[in-house]
């Protein structure tokens, strides 16, 4: 090989390079933007909030089904809640389920066929709570023409004097664990986060039965509100429901 094709060979070896180096770092640069990118956008069916704890959400018309992965020790957990809320805000969840610290899954009924988003809390024996999600199951694109309203099963009936209110259910025999009554003189939008607004009138495990209420206050409207908890771990709300004179309420 003679002089001048060396001096070529030396000056074209670093452009090479170079030009390597350049198309490396221009690949790189749109993978680390598409990354950031991902790393906020809404989740659509699986959330992981820490590498470990891992919640799954996926939906078939009406029904949602819940899978998820907690790590802990045993004896850690107490209890763990489903909510749900159709925006995603924390403050408009609605709990929809109670279930033992060893459940891993669980299917929810939907209302309407709007997306939700779901979150798990682990409810700690240190008083802790523990959250993970939020995972979000898509729109039914079917729509809800067929949807089953899980509340309509439960029927109840709120009617007053001056001094007491009578209060009537009648709910599907064999699902009720638990049924707890409240009372407040306002008709709250999340009656069961706010205790200094409520007051607790009767816990009971009868499903077909009734309870007459003593008003503090013959002036005062009062509204009522029914949590039942099914032997499932299953949530249902119902109300409020305004205590109304026997021969209004009749009209």
């Amino acid at each position: 090989m003679n002089l001048p094709t060396k001096k070529l060979i030396f000056i074209i070896a670093p452009l090479l390079l170079a030009g390597v180096a350049f198309g490396a770092s221009y690949s790189k640069e749109p993978e680390a933007k598409a990354k950031k990118k991902g790393k906020n956008a809404p989740m659509s069916a699986k959330a992981n909030n820490d590498g470990e704890n891992i919640l799954d959400a996926v939906r078939n018309g009406q029904l949602a089904k819940l899978n998820w992965h907690i790590v802990g020790a045993v004896g850690e957990f107490k209890q763990i809640e489903i909510v749900r809320s159709s925006t995603g805000k924390k403050s408009q969840q609605t709990k929809v389920a109670m279930l033992k610290p060893d459940a891993t899954s669980y299917q929810d009924s939907l209302p309407d066929e709007r997306p939700y988003w779901y979150s798990v809390r682990m409810l700690k024996t240190d008083g802790n709570v523990q959250v993970i999600g939020p995972a979000r199951v898509d729109a039914d694109g079917a729509g809800a023409a067929n949807y089953v309203i899980q509340e309509n099963a439960y029927t109840t009936s709120v009617t007053r004097t001056d001094d007491f209110t009578t209060l009537k259910w009648d709910f599907p025999a064999g699902e009720c664990g638990e049924i707890k009554i409240i009372r407040s003189t306002r008709p709250l939008s999340e009656p069961f986060r706010k205790p200094r607004y409520k007051t607790d009138v009767a816990t009971t495990m009868e499903a077909k039965s009734q309870y007459v209420d003593a008003l503090p206050d013959a002036n005062s409207d009062y509204w009522y509100w029914f949590r039942i908890k099914l032997k499932s771990g299953t949530v249902v709300d119902k109300g409020p429901f305004k205590a109304e004179y026997a021969e209004r309420a009749s009209r």
